[in-house]
């Protein structure tokens, strides 16, 4: 004759199938969060380098500024230039999870809203000069607007503007390089082309 399962012996099974409930479907929500967070920058850096070309085109035969060259792109891209203290309680971080003191809207020469509520802050470069590797400007664009994580390499994004391209930040760094930036002790910065490159966070 089976012996049946003492209350004491299903509560224990009970117990550590809710411990592994709670503990893996977290991880899950966020891998799906983070997957959403790089096809919505996968597609937005298509669209980015689409709207560089129409620049491309506009510029020929005009002697236009890089400021203007910018602004001209990121309204292509529907972003509207806003005042940074309508943002003044927007704080972003980096993957590693450190802040740093110039780490906020002042950093950034000009800040956008786009229709979809991405951020997108600017800095302008020192100069910029065709066939010189020195970008005009760097964009940084948290995807996801507000909403946190507002973390780089998590839902913020860089790319850079050169004279004739469009390149994500971390281009021209090896692999294993931007695979150790994008981890949990990196910034996270050139999550930006690992993620391109089909690298992903673990």
């Amino acid at each position: 004759m089976k012996k049946a399962f003492s209350l004491v012996e299903i509560g224990f099974v009970l117990f550590i199938i809710t411990a592994v409930f709670f503990t893996v479907i977290p991880l899950s929500v966020s891998n799906v969060k983070q997957a959403r967070f790089i096809a919505d920058w996968k597609d937005y850096i298509d669209q980015v380098k689409y709207s560089f070309e129409t620049l491309v085109e506009y510029k020929k035969n005009r002697n236009i500024s890089t400021e203007e060259s910018v602004q001209r792109l990121i309204s292509y891209l529907d972003g509207k230039k806003t005042d940074k203290k309508n943002l003044k309680s927007y704080k972003y971080k980096m993957m590693n999870g450190q802040i740093y003191n110039k780490m906020n809207l002042n950093k950034f020469d000009e800040v956008y809203i786009d229709v979809d509520k991405r951020i997108i802050g600017v800095e302008y470069g020192d100069f910029c000069r065709k066939d010189i590797n020195v970008p005009c400007a760097t964009v940084w664009t948290d995807i996801n607007g507000k909403t946190k994580p507002n973390t780089v390499g998590k839902d913020i994004f860089i790319y850079e503007i050169y004279s004739g391209r469009i390149e994500p930040y971390g281009n021209g760094i090896n692999f294993q390089s931007l695979k150790l930036d994008c981890s949990k002790t990196g910034t996270g910065m050139s999550c930006s082309k690992f993620y391109l490159l089909g690298g992903d966070l673990k």
